[in-house]
């Protein structure tokens, strides 16, 4: 069973550099790795993640949840803003 995921920022295109993307991707593949969860980046563009997870709708959620909260962690501490937009 796979399902299907996306995080798109709420204003602009904070994944315009080519190393927030890579570090966005790279910490989604991490998570599926340490949670024993295949996933895979279908898509990454300037304001777009959309990943396809081996598992079930909840547990894509999941991932994209906390995907979302190290991310904008990550980049609040280096850019003083908000990678996805206030929830």
């Amino acid at each position: 069973m796979t399902a299907r995921v996306s995080l798109r920022a709420a204003v602009g295109e904070p994944l315009a550099e080519e190393a927030t993307r890579n570090i966005v991707t790279a910490t989604a593949e991490a998570i599926g790795e340490r949670t024993g969860v295949t996933v895979r980046v279908l898509e990454a563009s300037f304001d777009l993640v959309e990943l396809e997870v081996d598992g079930t709708n909840l547990e894509a959620t999941a991932l994209a949840a906390e995907l979302r909260r190290l991310t904008d962690k990550w980049h609040h501490d280096r850019h003083g803003r908000s990678l996805w937009g206030e929830p």
